[in-house]
């Protein structure tokens, strides 16, 4: 019998303490009247977490209990510094094996090494590269992404207020006027003839920011220059993919398939760093395209009406382009001044070296 001191990693102590059906003493840590259960009933958890995980062949390799401890934090610190760990982890994993099938038990001091479980997003930030001197590929992304993406879907409700913001004002006969309705909106497609973060040249997208300095700062406005400001509003409920924020934290012990599980969040936490990368004023327009060929892709699908991405221009602050321009009421307008802009510096990203 083990019990919920027995281990650190929150989700099996709540598992055990669900699991239990009795109070008692523990055989491994000592712990006296604590929930406990047999350790039959952690193998199959247990199981599905080893799916991460691959006995060493040829190459390098660690324990198999480091590497669970180091990765997930699973056993209570002190049995795995004094090694009673090793024999919960062996008696655990000897609970199920069935001798049957030739292989031979799992055992704690085995040596094995993590699979790789950030191929895709590997492969997309390879894509990122390579795209900019060769346009015409498109990204090869999961078949089911569409789907994948509704983890981390949001609802913005109707009327939540968002921001655009335009650089400078219109004067007439010596008077400023600021940009407001239409003017502060979105381009028509004949005026597209740059292409930006999430749309090409004719595209017609509308970007607005969940506040109003983030908003401003995406202008890149210098000091002392005037910036039109809007709030907006969502017209109707918008399905939106969050890619501003980390998906949920996949769980090894009960996902179906735990190593794409990482993999997809890793992809995911791919596509918004992509898409919240600053870009230079001088940068090629090919820059934009691992951004544009995501954005369509998630775009034509018709499931989504819009993305929020970490902002470059402001910390903290978040994005949103909106697929469609009328997604969007846009209220009224107002001019104001900057102050002060802040600066700070440090060494290259490192896609710039």
């Amino acid at each position: 019998m083990c019990c919920v001191e027995c281990f650190q990693h929150e989700w099996v102590r709540d598992y055990i303490r669900e699991a239990s059906s009795e109070k008692g003493d523990c055989e491994y840590c000592g712990a006296e009247d604590v929930a406990v259960v047999g350790v039959c009933s952690l193998y199959r958890p247990f199981e599905n977490l080893l799916h991460l995980y691959t006995v060493r062949d040829d190459g390098p390799g660690d324990f198999l209990i480091d590497l669970l401890q180091d990765e997930h934090e699973v056993f209570n610190k002190e049995l795995y510094e004094n090694g009673d760990a090793d024999q919960l982890l062996d008696d655990i994993m000897w609970s199920g094996w069935d001798h049957d099938t030739g292989e031979p038990p799992v055992r704690a001091r085995d040596l094995y090494r993590r699979l790789l479980t950030e191929l895709m997003a590997e492969e997309w930030q390879e894509f990122c590269a390579r795209v900019k001197d060769h346009p015409q590929p498109e990204p090869d992304l999961p078949e089911l992404l569409d789907e994948e993406l509704i983890r981390i879907e949001v609802v913005l409700p109707k009327g939540s207020p968002l921001f655009r913001a335009r650089l400078g004002f219109v004067e007439r006969e010596r008077e400023r006027r600021l940009f407001e309705g239409a003017a502060i909106g979105a381009p028509p497609a004949d005026n597209v003839t740059n292409p930006g973060r999430a749309h090409a040249i004719g595209e017609v997208v509308l970007y607005v920011s969940d506040q109003e300095v983030t908003a401003v700062a995406e202008v890149r406005p210098s000091r002392g220059l005037l910036v039109s400001v809007a709030e907006v509003r969502a017209a109707r409920d918008l399905r939106i993919v969050d890619l501003s924020r980390l998906p949920p934290a996949s769980n090894p012990f009960t996902d179906e398939a735990p190593d794409y599980e990482e993999e997809l969040c890793a992809l995911l936490v791919a596509f918004g760093e992509e898409l919240g990368r600053p870009l230079r004023r001088a940068d090629d327009s090919n820059d934009y395209l691992p951004c544009q060929k995501l954005v369509r892709r998630i775009r034509k699908s018709g499931i989504y009406d819009g993305i929020p991405y970490p902002s470059a221009m402001s910390e903290g602050g978040t994005n949103v382009v909106l697929f469609d321009p009328a997604l969007a009421d846009i209220g009224p307008s107002k001019l104001v001044e900057v102050k002060q802009i802040a600066v700070t510096y440090g060494p290259p990203w490192e896609h710039d070296e």
